[in-house]
């Protein structure tokens, strides 16, 4: 009878082998699967909770990032709609230098140059007026604005003669330091201030998501090496299982009569 205690005893331990070594290579598929190392609270309580913490912040960082975006795009805009305005500002310019020379203009030649600078000029102050980035005035000089920039008087753009066309030229180029200054100071604030603070934030993000994918993320190579060794043992288990099956009816038979 103690042949069949040993038998019984062995059996039960092959069988605790065997659902250990198949719950280790279950776990291993899963982890393989999905490629989390961490799939419930119970793989690492305390990684999961560091692990959440973190997806937190990137989360936040991920919407001040989108925000910043959103702020260069409004800058460039802004950017590009005053280079458009320095265009008008410079074909006027050149319409008044045509009108400064007395030497060969006639007058409707005169008159030509002074109706395409009013057509510029209104071309100028509807784009100040209606620039604007997502239904907020861009120039106006409001609170919510990037800058402001000043409409041209439409009676101080006089080709009439060549001192008043003189005159004009020396209006047009105060718009144009002015309108110089404003696109300094949009480039100045998009790269010194906004680009800077969103490559800031990219790196502080990739640094946190590597953090992340480390703790919550699958080791592949420790993994499957685990899952090899599990899934041998797992085997061994199974034939000690069937070895211990037969052993155990091999000497039952002894006593049969």
């Amino acid at each position: 009878m103690g042949i069949g205690l040993n038998s019984v005893y062995g059996t039960g331990m092959s069988l605790i082998s065997f659902k250990t070594a198949f719950s280790t290579m279950l776990g291993s598929m899963e982890k393989l699967s999905s490629g989390l190392r961490i799939n419930r609270a119970s793989d690492d309580p305390a990684g999961l909770v560091i692990s959440e913490k973190l997806r937190s912040q990137i989360g936040s960082l991920n919407q001040e990032i989108e925000n910043l975006s959103a702020s260069i795009n409004r800058y460039e805009t802004a950017s590009s709609t005053v280079s458009s305005l320095r265009s008008y500002l410079t074909e006027i310019r050149e319409h008044a230098v045509a009108a400064s020379n007395d030497g060969y203009l006639s007058d409707e030649a005169r008159d030509a140059l002074a109706v395409a600078a009013e057509s510029l000029v209104e071309t100028y102050n509807d784009t100040v007026a209606n620039a604007e980035y997502n239904g907020s005035p861009m120039f106006d000089g409001s609170e919510r604005a990037l800058a402001e920039v000043a409409a041209i008087a439409l009676e101080k753009v006089d080709f009439s003669s060549p001192e008043a066309a003189a005159e004009t030229i020396s209006t047009i180029d105060q718009a144009i330091r002015d309108i110089d200054s404003v696109q300094i100071e949009l480039a100045t604030t998009q790269k010194n201030d906004l680009k800077s603070r969103l490559s800031s934030l990219e790196v502080t993000r990739e640094n946190l998501n590597a953090a992340e994918s480390q703790i919550r993320d699958t080791d592949y190579a420790l993994e499957v090496s685990n899952f090899i060794g599990s899934m041998i043992r797992t085997q061994a288990s199974l034939a000690m299982l069937t070895y211990s099956a037969i052993s155990g009816a091999s000497v039952l038979k002894l006593f049969k009569i």
